[in-house]
């Protein structure tokens, strides 16, 4: 007859039941452990371009084969010493390089987390984002698109490169296995006249695309 499981519990010592106990608290405690998810429907976020490039900013920790930096597609920001590792491509106007550097610095990342999103726009639109979202794993935004104001320099037909770079009110740790975006254009409720600009018109304007609260983006 096969002994019974209290029979075999019984004929342990006493240490060697206390750490399977153990090991089961632990492992009960890593599975009930919560992980952030939420959505922030006034996000703080930086849209910076780059008129001059492919990209905006770039890993400096990583290198290709040319021992050039890689830029970043979608990254998760976790501490200051991944921030100060981040590049920002030549193009980019000096005033938004500082916003760049200055929007890191000041992230919290005992309680925030950047999220750093590469995307690309018609030079005469701009992005409005109205809202960003977080699960394990994932992140995803939404949009809408509506016409930059008259006085932003801007050029039809041609598109320029996008980086979002959002500071998430929450802790993520682990990896980041997949993002997404959905948006709609123009925007409701658009501050601009699409009647403004035509469709082959070139719009003078200041020399960087980027105001200084960032809606020029």
């Amino acid at each position: 007859m096969s002994p019974t499981r209290r029979a075999l519990l019984s004929s342990l010592p006493v240490g060697a039941l206390a750490g399977c106990l153990s090991g089961a608290l632990e492992d009960e405690s890593e599975s009930d452990r919560p992980r952030p998810s939420g959505t922030d429907t006034d996000p703080t976020v930086l849209k910076v371009r780059n008129p001059n490039g492919d990209a905006v900013v770039f890993d400096g920790a990583e290198t290709n084969g040319e021992g050039d930096s890689i830029p970043i597609g979608r990254e998760l920001v976790t501490s200051a010493e991944q921030a100060a590792n981040l590049l920002v491509a030549d193009g980019v106007a000096d005033a938004d390089r500082r916003r760049i550097r200055s929007f890191l610095d000041e992230t919290d990342f005992d309680a925030e987390t950047v999220y750093v999103a590469r995307a690309g726009i018609e030079s005469c639109l701009r992005l409005r984002i109205r809202s960003v979202s977080w699960q394990p794993g994932r992140i995803e935004y939404e949009y809408c698109r509506e016409l930059r104001p008259p006085d932003e320099a801007c050029e039809a037909e041609t598109r320029v490169p996008l980086a979002l770079v959002f500071r998430l009110p929450v802790v993520i740790d682990g990896r980041l296995n997949g993002s997404g975006s959905s948006g709609r254009s123009p925007c409701r409720g658009a501050e601009t006249d699409y009647a403004v600009i035509e469709g082959n018109a070139t719009v003078p304007g200041n020399e960087t695309a980027i105001g200084e609260g960032g809606d020029g983006a």
